[in-house]
């Protein structure tokens, strides 16, 4: 890897990402970000002007990130802000993005990914060979993601393919559990665009979205991402920020999940594929009983079933394996949802 270890200011922002619009990102100066949640650590390092094209930003040394870091203000999304980057020729792999806020967040199905200030939203390049290649870059990246996570103190699941959970109170381990009993606190969906795969990264760092916004089916309730204590991990500007000062900004708590991930992905690329034992490391449900709804069957992609099974793991493809009354089947969509209630026992 050759790409420099810098933190980029796009201090002018950004231009629109396609043609016309509204500026991906708003210009966001050194004294804004410097009072923001994407506040860097003090340093006497000084800005230095720098750019690409039409596209200009302040730059500084920043050990321990494997690319470029952007930081943004407001932006219509962290993949519309990668994009106008990757455009320009500044996007290599493993450079990412932090935005303030989104105006027009997206999460699964174009659903809207509310994105209030305080949270993580972020944007990752990967790289385009292994499981990045196919399917599977949507669980290999949560794998990442959530392996990068637990080595951050924090313990997480990932809910195939894309959804990281975190357990309430009431989870029992190896009990299908109830909306209640998990929190969805992060997600992220990827996107092809010029041949190059960019991951958008939420979390739930300080705020959630309340029950009444969610969708009727919705699967989990919305949770902020914690600790093993239970404490944030991210200051909030309390009491609670001050119990835990290893971690108190979005910008360094990226910087140490985006070096945990490409160090994790360093480590285990090898022509053996590493990524499903990983994913099978934090799979969520692992042995429970689930609904899978609009469930894609590996061999007949275009038939859309529910199906209920016992989740037995993910394959190299990226699909997820779950034991059912026909045996063992694969499958590369679908939605899981707590309970089996009222749904076929088999996948008919």
């Amino acid at each position: 890897m050759n790409e420099p270890s810098v933190v980029r200011l796009l201090y002018r922002g950004l231009p629109p990402a396609g043609n016309g619009g509204e500026p991906s990102a708003l210009p966001f100066s050194p004294e804004e970000a410097a009072a923001s949640p994407l506040a860097l650590p003090e340093s006497s390092a000084p800005w230095k002007e720098g750019g690409c094209g039409a596209i200009s930003w302040l730059e500084k040394a920043e050990p321990g990130l494997p690319g470029p870091l952007y930081i943004t203000g407001a932006a219509t999304s962290t993949l519309d802000a990668a994009r106008v980057l990757l455009e320009a020729g500044a996007f290599p792999e493993w450079a990412s993005l932090l935005s303030l806020c989104q105006s027009a967040g997206r999460g699964q199905m174009r659903r809207n990914w509310s994105s209030p200030a305080g949270n993580l939203y972020s944007a990752l390049r990967l790289p385009s060979d292994g499981p990045f290649a196919g399917f599977a870059a949507a669980p290999a990246c949560g794998a990442l993601t959530a392996e990068a996570l637990c080595g951050e103190g924090c313990p997480v699941m990932l809910k195939w393919p894309n959804d990281i959970l975190q357990a309430a109170p009431s989870f029992r381990p190896g009990v299908m559990p109830g909306r209640e009993d998990c929190r969805k606190v992060g997600g992220m969906l990827i996107e092809e665009r010029h041949g190059a795969l960019i991951a958008g990264i939420g979390l739930n760092a300080v705020s959630c979205p309340p029950l009444s916004s969610l969708r009727d089916n919705y699967a989990f309730a919305a949770g902020i991402l914690a600790g093993a204590d239970g404490l944030p991990l991210v200051s909030q500007g309390d009491e609670n920020g001050k119990e835990n000062k290893e971690i108190v900004t979005i910008f360094t708590l990226w910087r140490r999940l985006a070096g945990r991930m490409f160090s994790c992905y360093a480590t285990k690329n090898a022509p053996t594929p590493w990524w499903p034992a990983l994913a099978q490391k934090h799979l969520a449900f692992k042995g429970c009983l689930v609904t899978l709804d609009d469930a894609c069957p590996e061999t007949e992609a275009m038939v859309r079933i529910p199906c209920v099974g016992r989740v037995d793991g993910v394959t190299e493809s990226g699909a997820l394996r779950l034991s059912t009354a026909y045996g063992t089947e694969t499958f590369l969509g679908g939605s899981l949802l707590p309970g089996s209630e009222g749904l076929p026992s088999s996948s008919e």
